[in-house]
């Protein structure tokens, strides 16, 4: 069947923007040139319903006025950097704040807001390109990047492919809200994520350390829970953020390995999440306001979806004791991302 490619409006800037409808077998996806955000994802239910599980809007305009990266991927750097700078090989550099003194998902210029290329597509797939110029959000060097939406037998893989002509940082997510019931809020989810550990935050949503225990606190998800149990617990650490907006660090393996398990309580969808990278944020859409109104009128709400994005710890790039995940030329970062679903 040939590529399903319809107009979806224009950025600011003037900007053309496209939507790619991706199909195979029961699975549907919206995926859009701006942000490369994936708009929509339709799965079936235990009744074999198409259910979209996937927050998203009507209008390029919302994409650009709604601050919650609602779909899309993001960089340079996913997450947090405190301080809006980084070290890279011992040097100092300093990068563009967005979220108070701090750089959020790549700062004001991310992936996030970007207009991509389309390199090639089908009926069930998608290869979006971008270009990121040296400087970019302060970071240095020219970085070519290349996500692949893919639709398979099971569910929506991602792939993250980037270059760099000069030592950066690179965390490419994707910000999907996940709510697998359709509609209503997500605190009847069940939830499993194959971690024992969290990173703790303060206030300002930085690390406190790389990692903490998990047991005996609401951040426990090694035994399968529903995600509002524990979510209004007297604890610090949901004070801090109005909820869960967490990494968990994952059981070290190497590969494509499952994550975590969602589940919808009312719609029996169930989706695994598989990963390469050696964490995963979770966050419950805590700064969601309902002031962009979402696909045909919803309103988005705190609690009205889950996040599980795959990703090196926050702040990273100021602890090389975390790990050296420097991108320097003549290197490829590689990541695959799947989300796999069930009944």
């Amino acid at each position: 069947m040939p590529v399903c490619k319809e107009p979806f409006g224009a950025a600011r800037d003037g900007r053309p923007v496209d939507k790619y409808i991706l199909r195979r077998g029961a699975l549907e996806a919206e995926v859009l040139t701006y942000g490369a955000a994936l708009r929509a994802l339709r799965v079936p239910d235990r009744d074999g319903k198409p259910v979209d599980v996937v927050l998203g809007y009507d209008a390029v305009e919302a994409y650009e006025t709604n601050g919650g990266y609602v779909g899309a991927v993001v960089g340079r750097y996913a997450n947090r950097i405190a301080g809006a700078s980084c070290l890279i090989d011992g040097r100092r550099v300093s990068l563009v704040p967005n979220e108070g003194g701090k750089q959020l998902h790549g700062g004001p210029e991310g992936f996030s807001t970007q207009v991509f290329g389309v390199a090639d597509a089908g009926e069930d797939f998608a290869v979006l390109t971008y270009a990121s110029p040296d400087g970019q959000g302060g970071f240095p060097g020219n970085l070519a990047l290349r996500v692949t939406y893919a639709l398979t037998d099971r569910g929506l893989s991602l792939r993250y492919e980037a270059a760099s002509d000069k030592a950066t940082y690179c965390n490419i997510t994707n910000h999907a809200y996940f709510n697998l019931n359709g509609s209503g809020d997500i605190l009847g989810h069940r939830l499993w994520l194959a971690s024992g550990q969290f990173t703790p935050v303060g206030p300002d949503s930085i690390p406190l350390a790389m990692a903490r225990s998990a047991a005996g606190t609401p951040f426990d998800f090694t035994s399968e829970k529903p995600v509002g149990r524990d979510i209004g617990a007297d604890d610090e650490q949901l004070r801090n953020v109005g909820g869960y907006d967490h990494n968990f660090v994952l059981d070290p393996a190497q590969g494509l390995r499952r994550c975590a398990r969602l589940t919808g309580d009312r719609s029996g969808i169930v989706m695994e999440v598989w990963t390469e990278k050696p964490g995963v944020q979770l966050y419950t859409g805590n700064f969601l306001d309902g002031t962009v109104p979402g696909k045909g009128g919803a309103v988005h709400q705190p609690r009205q979806a889950v996040c599980l994005e795959t990703q090196f710890f926050p702040d990273s790039p100021n602890h090389p004791e975390w790990g050296d995940i420097l991108l320097r030329p003549g290197r490829r970062y590689d990541c695959t991302t799947a989300f796999r679903f069930s009944r």
